[in-house]
């Protein structure tokens, strides 16, 4: 509990980045008022959410179409496309 950083209500108001990088950085805070009550600030334990992979959308297009659309189709398409 010696190594934990205890802060104001003054500093919480004047610099809370300040409080939340050490809360961040040590796992958490304690902030003192002037009567000598004292709170706990923690992190939430939110895991991190990075993209690991992505699925396979050329599987996904070749399920779709299996075969190469004809040059009517093409056209379809197209015009389907221009509104016509």
């Amino acid at each position: 509990m010696s190594d934990m950083k205890i802060f104001t209500v003054r500093e919480l108001d004047r610099n809370p980045s300040v409080v939340l990088d050490t809360c961040d950085r040590d796992g958490e805070a304690r902030i003192r008022r002037r009567d000598g009550r004292s709170y706990r600030l923690l992190p939430d334990a939110e895991p991190k959410r990075c993209i690991t992979s992505l699925p396979d959308f050329a599987a996904r297009r070749r399920k779709l179409f299996p075969r190469a659309l004809t040059a009517q189709q093409v056209k379809l398409v197209d015009r389907a496309l221009r509104g016509e």
